[in-house]
């Protein structure tokens, strides 16, 4: 028999760290984490069409899961696209094709060079905006000098009229160079919100959001800000009129359309780090999820051919927006058929079913596939066009079109989301008492109180009740005992902890 000193009180604790203790129950910490979903070749060659072979090609040659690939492709895509064109079901709903895709993996799974497979013809295209740029700026500063010499002039020409009391001349056209160029991007990695809006604003289309890491920048946007960040880049995903007020200047920045897809991957363990700290309002619930299994190491043996996408996004890139009878710009819509709505509205009846049954987190997930699917069909038949333009626009979203993204997010990429973050997605207790393993674990705790976990502001444990729930868990676990300690007071509950946890680490 042993004691544990109680470090305030130094009254003993006995416990037996044999017989006495039972064994942790270690899935608390480590929950099953299910297989991944894999599409069947056919099922693939029929979702991609056009894009499967070039799809399986860059993943073989990047020695990466094609997942990883595909989310890619559909992402950008959905970025070039931007508010050009948006999907409408039916009378009262318009989709943005903004996509948001997030890659989940351990750091030797391929995501970077997958997404390089895609991202390299995006900066050719981009070095050729610059260019564009470059030259339209140098004519503009041409103009603008003489614009300034017209200026002085009709500035000395008004000043002599005004002395000898004659009316001032009009100012002239010439004095007024216009507007700066504009430079066109379409992606962009790391910026302040104003300075989003000021480029959609400026460029209308819509923009690619790419980070390599994406779970750092999700937790740490609200760092310094009091959580400012937040509303917007959630306001971003639905491509609606947004302002921004600006200290340094009383003009807002007044943006159309809020348009931002987002792409980048994490790690298992920095994405369940991610969970644990941040609140559920709905933000990872929009990102489309792919966690595939590695792919096995070998030397490539197909050729990438980066020439083809990038002549696909050229075409996408191409494609102008409409204007409305004031003569701004705005989306051309593109409606479904009456085939493709009835499969939309079958598929919404599924996903009801799945969310009845789904924890929270799945739950938030699960209620936007149908949006999801819309915007994934609107980029699908993008994508079949951009490969072979010489078919023929697609004016119509088809059954076609939407039986593929159906198919794609709701039994494929539903399920992926799963893999990477359902497992995390339990009943309210059982995750808190996650967090609080998750401490013990690290840090190799013998005693615990609950006034010491709700200094720490983790994200669901800051009420006595939801501590008092966790703990519960915990001592079912086998994770913890309750002990009372006699203050003098009012009693004291402190948690000690099992020590043949610490003799499993």
């Amino acid at each position: 028999m042993s004691a544990y000193i109680h470090p305030e009180s130094g009254n003993p604790i006995p416990f037996t760290a044999g017989e006495h203790w039972p064994a942790p129950d270690m899935t608390l910490l480590k929950p099953e984490r299910p297989p991944a979903p894999v599409l069947s070749d056919v099922e693939f060659q029929k979702i991609f069409g056009p894009w499967s072979d070039w799809l399986k090609d860059a993943a073989e040659v990047k020695g990466a899961p094609v997942d990883y690939v595909a989310l890619g492709l559909l992402s950008v895509a959905s970025a070039v696209i931007g508010n050009s064109r948006w999907a409408t079901p039916w009378e009262g709903w318009k989709e943005a094709p903004i996509l948001w895709g997030i890659l989940v993996g351990d750091p030797s799974a391929g995501k970077s060079p997958a997404l390089d497979a895609i991202l390299d013809p995006v900066k050719e295209i981009e070095q050729g905006m610059s260019e564009d740029y470059r030259q339209a700026r140098r004519d503009w500063e041409a103009k603008a000098e003489l614009a300034a010499l017209s200026l002085a002039d009709w500035k000395a020409s008004a000043k002599r009229a005004i002395s000898e009391g004659e009316e001032a001349p009009d100012k002239p056209e010439s004095a007024e160079a216009g507007p700066p160029p504009i430079r066109d991007r379409i992606r962009i990695s790391d910026t302040t919100t104003e300075k989003v809006a000021e480029l959609l604003a400026a460029s209308w289309r819509g923009l690619l959001l790419f980070r390599d890491e994406l779970s750092g920048w999700l937790g740490g946007m609200d760092r310094y800000n009091g959580g400012g960040d937040r509303p917007f880049w959630l306001e971003t995903y639905g491509g609606r009129s947004y302002t921004v007020d600006r200290k340094s200047n009383p003009e807002p920045i007044i943006v159309d359309h809020l348009s931002v897809s987002i792409l980048g991957g994490t790690q298992p363990d920095k994405l369940k780090s991610l969970l644990q700290k941040v609140d559920d309002d709905g933000m990872l619930a929009r990102f489309l999820t792919v966690f595939p299994e590695p792919v096995p190491l070998s030397r490539p043996r197909a050729r990438l051919d980066a020439e083809r996408l990038g002549r696909g996004l050229r075409a996408l890139q191409g494609l102008t927006p409409m204007r409305d009878e004031t003569g701004n710009l705005r989306p051309s819509y593109i409606p479904f058929t009456d085939q493709a709505a009835n499969a939309l509205q079958a598929f919404r009846g599924e996903c009801r079913t799945w969310e009845a049954g789904a924890a929270p987190l799945m739950k938030s997930h699960v209620g936007k596939l149908p949006g999801m699917a819309v915007r994934v069909a609107c980029v699908l038949a993008h994508l079949d066009w951009a490969a072979h333009p010489e078919t023929g626009y697609p004016d119509k979203i088809e059954i076609g079109h939407i039986g593929r993204a159906c198919h794609l997010v709701g039994e494929h990429y539903r399920r992926h989301a799963y893999r990477a973050y359902g497992a995390a997605d339990v009943p309210e207790d059982v995750a808190n008492a996650r967090r609080i393993a998750d401490l013990v674990d690290k840090e190799k705790s013998r005693r615990l109180v609950a006034r010491d976990i709700q200094r720490r502001e983790l994200s669901g444990l800051q009420t006595a009740k939801a501590l008092d729930a966790a703990f519960r868990v915990l001592e079912q676990a086998d994770w913890v005992r309750r002990e009372t300690e006699a203050t003098g007071g009012r009693p004291r509950v402190a948690y000690i902890v099992n020590p043949k946890l610490r003799e499993q680490s």
